[in-house]
Parts: structure tokens; C-alpha cells; sequence
């Protein structure tokens, strides 16, 4: 698969894989397009792009806004797939008992 054909397929990630290409971490970029290429299954696909982008997470701080909004929408339909791969927030609150 292309970056063009990426683009036609799942903009969001086409976004994203540009981003990296443009910031010179084409590894990042290939190792999604790869994930895309060589996987057999929807959920195999998904699982290698949000390896990819958890890898690389910090990167996304650096990103504007519309390359931000392509990433949140990519890593939503990742935890769609996933639900139980999202990082959940634990609040601990100690109670006394009465």
C-alpha cells in the first residue's frame, strides 16, 4: 500500500503517517503502512496501528491541530476495536468505615 492509496483507504492515518514522513521519522510511517499491508484482518490492522502510535505517543504533542484530530480518530477506532487496551484512570478513595 501506498501513502496515496492510504490516503483514499483511511485519511485519518494517511494524516499521521504523513506527519511522520514530515518530521523524518519515516520508520514510524512505514511500520503503519506495514501494519496495514501485511495484515490479514480488520483487528490485526488495528492492533498494529495502535502499537505503532502508543510507541510513539509523545509524538503527538508536537502535532497541530488538524494532525491532532487525525490521530484521536485513528486511536478511537483502535479502542473501538480494543476497549480493553485504553489505559484506564483508577481513583482511590480511602474511606473509613463507619
Amino acid at each position: 500500500m501506498t501513502d496515496d492509496e492510504l490516503d483514499r483507504w483511511w485519511p485519518d492515518l494517511a494524516t499521521v503517517v504523513a506527519e511522520f514522513r514530515r518530521a523524518g521519522q519515516s520508520d514510524a510511517a512505514d511500520r503503519l503502512l506495514d501494519a496495514v499491508r501485511i495484515a490479514t484482518t480488520s483487528s490485526e490492522i488495528l492492533g498494529g496501528v495502535g502499537v505503532v502510535l502508543r510507541e510513539r505517543r509523545a509524538f503527538r504533542a508536537g502535532l497541530g491541530e488538524a494532525a491532532a484530530r487525525s490521530w484521536d480518530a485513528v486511536m478511537a477506532d483502535v479502542e473501538k476495536a480494543f476497549p480493553s487496551a485504553k489505559p484506564v484512570q483508577w481513583t482511590v478513595t480511602s474511606r473509613r468505615p463507619p
